[in-house]
């Protein structure tokens, strides 16, 4: 096998091993790109407010839509994680959470696990009230997003609550599983936003949601794939100009 073969064969590994988590991320960046450039999306409540506080049930009234939440108790206690057993923090309270829209109930209730922390919200990491605006077509929504499973549960097997409340007071509930979250990609940036993922998730994979490091992405597989693609164009070049004098020769 001569150097210009073997030039060939490296390259190829190279864009082999590399070109499938690189178009991973590609995906990934441009979805979020999309969405960033189509929809706006801030929380529901002012800047000095914390939703959700620890001394009081919220509720919020956006333009002629008052929304309004009602725990209901159930005497069960939330098991400690890892982080409440370091911080000494007591179990924190099971709920169900009633959803009211202007006083009439809008979705089944369902449980969340209350917080006990002083810092963050009484419902942190399980609810969240976003505001979302198209700006193609200027429209406006509210989304309510909520975790439906429980923090002990693997990623692969979480779900989401979203209701969404048009202009109009219209409302639609739909339930996003993490195995099926490529069907609404609004609905996982919605997640992200609210900090009810618990970990940032993709759109179709989680590739970009780690933690970057000298390795990966820039070595493997961004560098690779420059790499690869260099010494590809050399290689055919090389080939392409022994080609030619191979032609030249033959005509002399």
């Amino acid at each position: 096998m001569n150097k210009t073969s073997v030039l060939i064969s490296f390259s190829l590994i190279l864009l082999i091993v590399s070109i499938i988590p690189l178009f991973y991320i590609l995906r990934e960046y441009w979805i979020e790109h999309q969405i960033n450039e189509r929809y706006e999306i801030h929380h529901a409540y002012q800047d000095s407010q914390v939703f959700g506080d620890m001394e009081a049930v919220p509720e919020l009234t956006i333009n002629d839509k008052n929304i309004k939440i009602i725990e209901e108790k159930t005497s069960k206690k939330a098991p400690l994680t890892s982080w409440d057993q370091d911080e000494n923090v007591s179990p924190g309270d099971i709920v169900k959470i009633h959803l009211l829209l202007n006083d009439e109930e809008i979705s089944k209730p369902d449980e969340i696990w209350l917080s006990n922390r002083n810092r963050g919200g009484r419902y942190f990491s399980w609810f969240d009230i976003v505001i979302v605006t198209d700006k193609l077509t200027g429209k406006k929504q509210i989304n309510i997003v909520q975790r439906l499973t429980d923090n002990n549960q693997p990623m692969k097997s979480r779900e989401w609550k979203i209701i969404t409340i048009t202009q109009d007071n219209d409302v639609s509930e739909e339930v996003l599983k993490y195995s099926e979250r490529n069907d609404n990609k609004l609905g996982v940036k919605l997640i992200n936003f609210s900090g009810t993922s618990l970990m940032s998730m993709g759109y179709y994979s989680d590739i970009t949601k780690g933690y970057p490091n000298h390795f990966f992405p820039f070595i493997y597989p961004i560098s690779t794939s420059i790499i690869g693609i260099f010494l590809l164009i050399i290689s055919l070049n090389i080939v392409l100009y022994k080609k030619r004098l191979l032609l030249i020769e033959r005509e002399l």
